[in-house]
């Protein structure tokens, strides 16, 4: 099994991709000195995103700064097709990248076939991250694992966005992939619950290849796993090598990291944990809420009943307006409603 750190391309989020490179170049020989192998760099909007975003650094940048410094390990970038063109994969693997992490969302991860064709057809290592594995269930996931398997990819990621899933929860979509494929399987926890550590433990322990984690466990909304930790734990549970060093992690944590991070979550964070909703419709929440006069707590949670990947506006006003008059949805698996 793996770790995989994306210390750099989650903790985007966090200080808006304005990375130091000097701090880049601590980042990446530290990992790979403590025995990391799989490091993922760049933006956290991923390839090609500097095009349309205005970014301090761009793909070129973040390859030029990082690659010397990777020793060992093996260096990687996210794609996600609405930023990024098919040919930035081709550039990446030109200039030295070895692995890609295709996004997308569990519902309709047909989104990401054409690019992971292409990125396996361009030599890297393919890996594709099912975002919002919990609004589908495992046979449901492990149905779409079977066609990303067909289209070439390597590993498939179930990804706990909303950092609300459970130990057994991960296990069980974790077996089920391994079950229904031969692709490799990776967890990309949150940490909204404060479960991201124990979810990746029993990720592993249900026979996942790969877990992430961030230095601090720096990353969007309440975080990730915490990496040094993680590794920590993994030793103790013994399936983990013991050349990967946790306070080699930890001291160069200090110095990265450890001015970026507010430690524990907060009453919003937990709640997206608790109703499984994706902080990036955060601004949706908050101007529904305010005005219709509701609480967005309530709101939030009323929404996620319906709809846990993609609500729409007018999703957010429907329950808004129901709440006004007193009334609730009942509660249904959110992906069984296809209807916002």
């Amino acid at each position: 099994m793996n770790i995989l750190d994306c210390t750099i391309r989650d903790g985007g989020y966090v200080n808006n991709n304005n990375w130091d490179p000097d701090i880049l170049r601590t980042i990446v020989s530290s990992l790979s000195t403590a025995g990391i192998k799989y490091i993922e760099i760049g933006n956290n909007f991923g390839l090609g995103a500097h095009r349309l975003f205005d970014l301090a650094l761009n793909d070129n940048d973040f390859m030029n700064i990082c690659m010397p410094c990777k020793g060992n390990s093996i260096i990687g970038m996210w794609y996600w097709g609405a930023y990024g063109k098919k040919e930035d994969m081709k550039w990446f693997k030109e200039n030295g990248g070895e692995f890609v992490r295709i996004g997308a969302n569990s519902n309709n991860a047909e989104f990401a076939y054409e690019n992971i064709r292409y990125a396996k057809s361009q030599g890297l290592y393919v890996f594709c991250n099912l975002m919002k594995s919990y609004a589908i269930s495992r046979y449901q996931l492990a149905k779409v694992a079977e066609e990303i398997e067909a289209c070439g990819a390597d590993c498939l990621y179930v990804v706990d966005s909303a950092g609300g899933m459970l130990p057994d929860q991960v296990a069980g979509y974790v077996k089920a992939v391994k079950e229904f494929t031969n692709l490799h399987v990776g967890f990309h926890g949150h940490n909204n619950l404060l479960m991201a550590n124990a979810n990746s433990l029993a990720a592993l322990q249900a026979g996942a290849d790969f877990a992430d984690g961030t230095l601090r466990g720096l990353g969007r909304g309440a975080g990730n796993a915490q990496l040094e930790a993680l590794v920590a734990i993994c030793q103790k549970a013994r399936i983990m090598p013991n050349n990967c060093n946790p306070l080699e992690l930890a001291e160069v944590a200090g110095k990265v990291a450890g001015n970026l991070l507010v430690k524990g979550s907060t009453k919003r964070e937990i709640n997206v944990g608790l109703v499984n909703f994706h902080d990036s419709y955060t601004d949706i929440l908050e101007k529904t809420s305010a005005e219709y006069g509701v609480d967005p707590e309530i709101l939030m949670a009323e929404v996620c009943k319906i709809n846990v990947i993609n609500p729409s506006e007018e999703l957010f006003d429907l329950a808004a307006k129901r709440l006004k008059e007193g009334k609730k949805f009942e509660f249904v698996p959110a992906y069984s409603h296809k209807i916002y």
